[in-house]
């Protein structure tokens, strides 16, 4: 505790240079173990501390800070403990440096935000802390659809799953699909983005989430959106179709060519099948389907796929387009009444799915933070 004491002395901005940075790299080093950060974590000061030397102009000290950060907000207790503070603001830290086009470890500062809103009791106060500042989920969500923003050759690919959390809450998802705010537009194009598999799939989890959205199916099967092929697409190959079978898709899903390559992780497949059946739970939404003719992309997607789970989805969602609405029997599949006991698993089953992708964010975290 002692030793504690006096590494605070040295974590002031006007500390001299080689101390501070020293006393910097220290605390950064005590967060490889479970007892350096149950330790930090009951030490506010000391990450109020550590939070005031992120943006030091000596730029190992910078890094040690958000090196510490970032490995305290991977644990649930860490975040907490961050977003507790009563002096600093943690969240609007983080989001002034991911906002700098040129601060050098925009990176850290993503990954920092993506821990803190994983936990589902901190992602609701770190939301409501963006939408008090000036940024909002609308400006990350421009910052992170801007290739090359950070002229320091920050990446910002963990700003993605920072948009897949705060789309699990309900005035997350009620942003993002705001019409004026072209927030689903800007993230659309990187639902097939190769150079990261990370915010290809963050991006696809979070659209999935704004499906369970029943109200605002029509808008996004609209022309605004158009959202059934862009679901499509990622399972499509390199099939080919007659003229008039070509000519019956959407023009986004016609003559493909030979180099089109279906999505290769059965994650991501998933849950875009799983976003494709909530869009049927309408009518309208089974009559948009069978107008665009997206069986025969499911048909060929199914004698290609080989994981179970995306076989299963695949098979009850062809089930439900190809049957009559007769047969069906009924307009919205919402409204089926079940037992309680398979009530329950589904409501189970739609948490998982909500969840999308938050357990793979601490995992690429800790992939930022080792140099």
């Amino acid at each position: 505790m002692a030793h504690l004491e006096e590494l605070l002395q040295f974590l002031s901005p006007s500390a001299r240079f080689d101390v501070k940075s020293a006393a910097c790299m220290t605390v950064a080093q005590l967060t490889g173990t479970s007892e350096g950060l149950q330790l930090l974590s009951l030490r506010p000061d000391i990450l109020t501390a550590v939070i005031g030397l992120i943006r030091d102009p000596e730029i190992y000290t910078a890094k040690d800070a958000m090196r510490t950060l970032i490995n305290l907000s991977a644990e649930d207790s860490g975040a907490s403990a961050l977003l507790e503070l009563k002096d600093v603001d943690i969240t609007a830290e983080v989001i002034k440096c991911i906002q700098d086009k040129e601060y050098p470890h925009a990176d850290y500062a993503c990954g920092v935000l993506a821990n803190l809103s994983k936990p589902k009791q901190c992602c609701q106060k770190v939301f409501e802390s963006l939408d008090r500042g000036p940024v909002k989920l609308e400006g990350l969500v421009y910052i992170l659809c801007q290739m090359n923003y950070n002229t320091k050759g920050a990446k910002l690919h963990l700003l993605a799953p920072c948009i897949t959390n705060f789309s699990q809450l309900a005035d997350g998802r009620r942003q993002m699909m705001d019409r004026n705010s072209l927030m689903i537009q800007r993230l659309i194009p990187f639902m097939e983005y190769k150079e990261s598999k990370g915010r290809r799939f963050s991006i696809i989890a979070a659209i999935h989430n704004c499906c369970f959205e029943k109200e605002n199916h029509s808008w996004l099967m609209g022309e605004d959106i158009d959202i059934v092929p862009r679901l499509v697409l990622p399972l499509a190959g390199p099939d080919v179709y007659t003229v008039e079978e070509n000519d019956s898709l959407p023009v986004d899903l016609q003559y493909l060519g030979d180099d089109k390559e279906r999505e290769p992780d059965p994650e991501i497949r998933k849950l875009l099948l799983e976003a494709l059946m909530q869009m049927c739970i309408t009518r309208n939404g089974r009559e948009k389907m069978r107008s665009q003719n997206i069986y025969l992309i499911l048909k060929e997607h199914h004698t290609w796929e080989t994981d179970r789970r995306c076989i299963m989805l695949n098979e009850d969602l062809v089930n439900l387009i190809i049957r009559t609405e007769e047969e069906i029997g009924v307009e919205d599949l919402s409204t089926v009444e079940v037992s309680s006991d398979l009530s329950r698993k589904f409501l189970e089953s739609d948490r998982e799915y909500l969840a999308g992708d938050l357990s793979d964010i601490k995992e690429i975290t800790e992939d930022v933070a080792k140099d």
